[in-house]
């Protein structure tokens, strides 16, 4: 998570919103993908996953910092 959070407080600078969200939702997708590999268990539901995410502090894209 701090990786995820330092590269969103790095990059979000103006004009970059929409790149700093898409890699978010990326990161996330990695993880949920992860998680839900095989293994003999039933898998995650999306919902159950935001949950999680949310519950452990996964990063929001945040503030924009204006560079002008």
């Amino acid at each position: 998570m701090r990786v995820v959070r330092g590269w969103i407080n790095y990059h979000n600078v103006s004009d970059n919103g929409r790149k700093v969200e898409a890699f978010r939702k990326h990161c996330m997708r990695i993880i949920f993908k992860w998680i839900n590999r095989k293994g003999g268990r039933h898998s995650m539901s999306w919902d159950r996953f935001n949950r999680v995410l949310k519950a452990i502090g996964f990063p929001k894209a945040g503030k924009t910092i204006s560079m002008f």
